[in-house]
């Protein structure tokens, strides 16, 4: 392999492994915190925790899949997935 195919190959592979940092990177950016919406640090967002933060109250009723009034943080993505379809499909007032 001569010095051209090599410098080739190892900046594609330098730039394929940047491209997958920045998708990472850009990926966790859109997950909720768990920390910024839990209050008063007890693991789990509760409803009054969820509303506060701009929260949808059905968002959270529906995303609270083991009904225990709190959400995990997985839980915690869903209800703010939901709240963030919500308010896009909501109609504008001017």
């Amino acid at each position: 392999m001569n010095t051209f195919d090599t410098r080739i190959r190892n900046a594609s592979i330098a730039t394929l492994l940047c491209a997958f940092a920045a998708a990472q990177a850009w990926a966790a950016s859109d997950q909720p915190d768990l920390k910024a919406y839990d209050q008063n640090s007890d693991g789990m967002v509760s409803l009054e925790e969820f509303v506060a933060q701009g929260g949808n109250g059905k968002a959270f009723m529906a995303a609270d899949a083991n009904s225990d009034n709190a959400l995990s943080s997985d839980e915690l993505i869903n209800a703010t997935n939901a709240t963030n379809a919500t308010a896009a499909t909501a109609p504008q007032t001017p």
